[in-house]
């Protein structure tokens, strides 16, 4: 199955695994949220109150268990190798009122952004279908050429209505990940996504990791895309437990290491 699963990522850009976490677990998992943005807020939350929290799973030990759980991390480390970094995670809810929709674009774009291989992880705590609030994507568009021939979204993407080789957004041809409570979505930073039809409070978690920078040119970009990732939150700092530790395991050096190069 990871043999399976790591040729499926591979091809696609992405892993939807359904069902992963019970309804229980994902009723434990939405409270423990619920808290952090009150927390956050300093109290509750309105039913479609636009949040966005970052730090999120490391300010709650029930949600930081998320960060090693091994549903979690074996298919990391079956994606990314047994040596990666965590990258940090969000906590979100709601969305701007004036921008229901997030046009076609890629967290990491560019040619040389498809060598060093960034996972982010989205656990929704509300069901998604296509038309009303559903992360699409284009598979196969983390790799050359489909990316490079992509990049006309990339550069249209902030407008309010952009043009996509004479499509709405809506109707660019796609994969839908509708998904329910306890689904998880694994998927390459570099592929291209949107989504339309935002409603209701949209909650979602996501977890980020990253493949541990080899070189200055993936160093480099690390410290420009996920700086967060060299400074991580002290809810994980504290953390004792082995899977954390060697997710964080000397970064200390790897941000001394990115700071020369920056000012060379």
């Amino acid at each position: 199955m990871r043999q399976n699963d790591k040729a499926h990522f591979d091809t696609f850009g992405f892993l939807f695994k359904r069902q992963l976490y019970t309804a229980e677990e994902m009723e434990t998992i939405g409270q423990a949220a619920e808290q952090v943005w009150t927390g956050e807020l300093g109290r509750a939350p309105a039913c479609d109150e636009d949040m966005h929290v970052a730090p999120f799973v490391e300010r709650n030990e029930t949600l930081l268990s998320l960060a090693d759980d091994e549903r979690i991390y074996d298919t990391i480390s079956s994606l990314l190798g047994e040596d990666f970094i965590w990258s940090g995670s969000e906590g979100n809810r709601g969305f701007a009122k004036e921008r229901p929709v997030h046009h076609w674009h890629t967290d990491r774009p560019g040619e040389t952004e498809l060598e060093y291989t960034r996972i982010k992880i989205m656990i929704y705590l509300d069901p998604t279908v296509k038309d009303l609030g559903a992360i699409r994507v284009i598979p196969g568009s983390h790799r050359m050429p489909l990316h490079e021939a992509l990049q006309p979204f990339q550069k249209r993407h902030v407008e309010r209505t952009p043009d996509f080789f004479g499509m709405d957004g809506a109707d660019v041809p796609c994969y839908p990940v509708e998904s329910r409570p306890g689904d998880v979505l694994f998927f390459n930073q570099s592929l291209f996504h949107s989504v339309y039809g935002k409603t209701g409070s949209r909650r979602y978690i996501a977890l980020k990791y990253a493949e541990r920078p080899r070189c200055d040119a993936q160093l480099s970009s690390l410290k420009k895309w996920s700086d967060y990732a060299l400074h991580p939150h002290e809810g994980i700092l504290a953390c004792d437990r082995p899977a954390i530790r060697k997710m964080i395991e000397d970064i200390d050096q790897l941000r001394e290491k990115a700071e020369e190069i920056s000012v060379a």
